[in-house]
């Protein structure tokens, strides 16, 4: 999801990017017609719920999260328009939570209700299904994970936090004594002296991790610990449940469902890792992995292109907006595109004068 600054009939501007959720995706996104009348995209609906301009947005496949013309923020949620409070501080959407701040005050929305997480809090993080944050008062890292509240860390002594990585649903964080905890399903342990671990990726079930001196390269994968290599790769990316990587002898290879397989003999032009995909570029060809399969997207590699859950969408070589669905590939529109986003399983792009579209299940939805 992405959060944007609006200003009238300016370009939008990219803010932020978070993870995304592997459930399946709600398909929220919203339309706004040539009188700035805000609609919002439910699965096929549409439904108005502005009639002036916003001020920013972050689209999750669950939610929709803006601030109003007045400065009030709001959630759409499961067909209903929660007005929150009448400011935001700062805030944070993921496929499933909402997180923000009134001044040092941080709350958070979950499955339509919302809590008061600390009072005191001025640096906090934000996955599909959890909210970390370190409580100024208290002086400890916490967590709150499916509607409770866990104590990651007790920093008293230090008076700050240290480093933490978050993803969908684990937190790495490197604790008061020196190790590198982790949070998940609820449950806290340690993966050894922060000190040794060179480098690491965080992923939805999965860390990736390369631990010195023997510089091996292993995973904990959905609570167990395994080597995949025993040397360092080149690069390494985690998605959901899987981590792709170029290995020493630059092959593109896959660590999925506790096996390794090699993609390509061939070193990659370039890989990228969202949620369940990894799009990557061979001898100029556009390429996907999805859950175990390889498919060929375009015979060019594109110069925007953008991925979500297990959904891509880009720009050919002739201008045109193409779809991939997760099976095939299909051509959106030829007309000559601005801007184009994906918001859960839908894409919503925008072209012309004021001219907006969203497309879903084949089908094109307008704001007209």
């Amino acid at each position: 999801m992405e959060k944007y600054k609006i200003i009238l009939f300016l370009p939008l501007l990219f803010l932020m990017s978070s993870m995304k959720s592997n459930v399946n995706a709600q398909n929220i996104s919203f339309l706004t017609d040539y009188l700035n009348n805000v609609s919002v995209f439910d699965n096929g609906n549409l439904k108005q719920v502005e009639h002036l301009p916003i001020k920013s947005y972050i689209v999750g496949n669950n939610m929709f999260a803006y601030e109003d013309n007045a400065g009030n923020f709001k959630i759409y949620h499961n067909h209903f328009l929660h007005k929150l409070s009448s400011f935001a501080s700062s805030y944070m959407v993921s496929d499933n939570l909402a997180a923000w701040k009134m001044n040092t005050q941080l709350k958070v929305f979950d499955k339509g209700s919302s809590l008061t997480l600390s009072t005191m809090a001025q640096e906090y993080f934000l996955s599909d299904d959890i909210v970390v944050w370190f409580d100024d008062y208290e002086k400890k890292l916490k967590a709150y994970y499916n509607k409770e509240i866990y104590e990651l860390d007790d920093a008293l002594a230090t008076g700050s936090s240290n480093e933490v990585f978050i993803s969908e649903n684990i937190v790495a964080f490197v604790a008061s004594q020196g190790y590198l905890g982790v949070f998940y399903e609820g449950e806290i342990e340690d993966l050894g002296y922060y000190d040794r671990i060179k480098s690491l990726e965080i992923g939805r079930d999965i860390i990736a991790f390369v631990e010195e001196p023997l510089n091996n390269f292993q995973v904990y994968y959905f609570g167990d610990i395994s080597d995949i290599e025993s040397f360092e790769p080149n690069s390494y990316k985690t998605g959901d449940s899987f981590v792709a990587y170029v290995d020493a002898n630059k092959y593109l290879k896959v660590f999925y469902n506790y096996k390794v397989e090699t993609i390509s003999f061939d070193e990659p032009n370039f890989y990228e890792v969202a949620d369940e995909l990894m799009v990557f570029g061979v001898q100029n060809y556009f390429k996907v992995w999805y859950k175990g399969q390889v498919f060929t997207l375009d015979s060019h590699i594109p110069q925007n292109y953008k991925i979500n859950n297990n959904v891509a969408a880009w720009i050919d070589q002739l201008g045109y907006l193409k779809f991939f669905d997760g099976q095939k590939v299909e051509t959106i529109s030829y007309e000559k595109i601005e801007n184009f986003e994906i918001h859960g399983s839908c894409v919503k792009y925008s072209f012309g004068v004021h001219s907006e579209n969203i497309y879903f299940q084949a089908k094109t939805y307008k704001n007209d």
